[in-house]
């Protein structure tokens, strides 16, 4: 047997989606808590008057991100095609399976 054939099992398939949603689960909460953390660095560092980042200040980010989470909301029909997404499969609730798990073990 090779691994081909091996991987091509259904039964593999879903354990490996499974697998996959974990980890982007585990991937998402420590990425969401690490920009959280950088965030409030900066903060810091804007309050005691120390530019983390040179030529920028808490206002242009904030702008910046405002700008951009608009920009999502308004055109994210384009972005995610929810027209395509059809009914939802065993592999689909496998992997948000994973990922609840994932993002609540991580």
């Amino acid at each position: 047997m090779d691994l081909t054939s091996i991987l091509s099992n259904p039964l593999i398939e879903l354990a490996l989606i499974f697998g996959d949603g974990l980890l982007f689960g585990l991937g998402i909460k420590k990425g969401v808590w690490s920009v959280l953390l950088i965030v409030m660095a900066v903060l810091l560092g804007e309050y005691i008057n120390y530019s983390v980042l040179p030529k920028s200040s808490l206002s242009s980010f904030e702008t910046n991100v405002k700008d951009h989470i608009l920009y999502v909301l308004q055109n994210i029909n384009q972005i995610i095609p929810f027209s395509n997404i059809g009914a939802i499969g065993v592999t689909l609730i496998l992997f948000i399976a994973g990922f609840v798990i994932g993002y609540l073990k991580g």
